[in-house]
């Protein structure tokens, strides 16, 4: 489900929005090109991930360190995390660096690229779980000690994007994490249209899908699991919100006799 490179966001500079450069988007169900990337990372001396920042141009530090220390700062890598699951990972970029900030003992990836599947399996030892694209059907409830998902959900149907979210309270055990981005009321503030009508959405074969903050947040709470903060990130043409949570542990004492 390598979703989150719908439209390459590119950073596009004030002096080629002048000159009239404007990029066109592709689908939302296009994959980034495999054997493309892989070459042109070897090329250039880099990661994948590098690769695809530095190739997107999302800035310095990237869009990507700039999650991971997002994450950071709100304590998702403070203690052990032994199994993580990621719902399209794509070419791996977050899984990286999710696998050397905590250094799991299981990672789950739900992945519906056989190439970019069968590379982070052979690559980093990942468990590939079957995609049908609405639930985390493979996994067990209360079993990930981190969710996650970046740069999927802006361009899904909000029905799907809330059968994952569903999915993603179910999974997350006590004390877990639950990691994503959606497009909420945020990400469109009038510097932010204008940043969309600048691009030229019109003849984009997809558009963005938006999805409340306090409704994605209240769908959380009513499982016991609490927003611990939320930034947004670079998302060409403007932002997106990435937003954190974790699960209550539940009181052993409760019910006891």
């Amino acid at each position: 489900m390598n979703l989150f490179q719908s439209f390459g966001s590119t950073l596009i500079s004030p002096v080629l929005r002048r000159l009239g450069y404007i990029p066109k988007a592709r689908p939302f169900s296009d994959y980034i090109a495999f054997k493309e990337t892989l070459n042109g990372a070897a090329a250039a001396g880099l990661s994948v991930g590098e690769y695809i920042e530095q190739k997107n141009l999302t800035g310095t530090p990237s869009a990507l360190d700039k999650t991971m220390d997002g994450l950071a700062a709100l304590g998702v890598f403070d203690g052990p995390i032994e199994r993580v699951c990621e719902v399209g990972p794509g070419s791996g970029r977050y899984l990286e660096k999710t696998i050397a900030r905590c250094k799991p003992h299981t990672y789950e990836i739900y992945e519906t690229s056989p190439e970019w599947r069968g590379w982070l399996i052979e690559k980093y030892g990942v468990v590939p779980k079957h995609c049908d694209g609405r639930t985390l059907a493979e996994t067990e409830s209360s079993s990930v000690g981190l969710i996650q998902a970046h740069k999927v959900f802006h361009g899904l149907p909000l029905l799907v994007t809330l059968s994952y979210l569903r999915e993603f309270a179910r999974v997350v055990r006590d004390g877990g994490w639950v990691v994503f981005d959606i497009m909420t009321e945020k990400c469109f503030s009038k510097e932010h249209l204008d940043q969309w009508f600048e691009a030229n959405p019109w003849e984009w074969p997809w558009a963005p899908h938006m999805c409340a903050f306090d409704f994605a947040i209240d769908l959380f709470a009513a499982q016991g699991i609490q927003l611990v903060g939320s930034f947004q990130i670079r998302n060409y043409p403007a932002v997106t919100e990435c937003i954190v949570l974790r699960k209550t542990k539940s009181d052993p004492g409760v019910g006891a006799e």
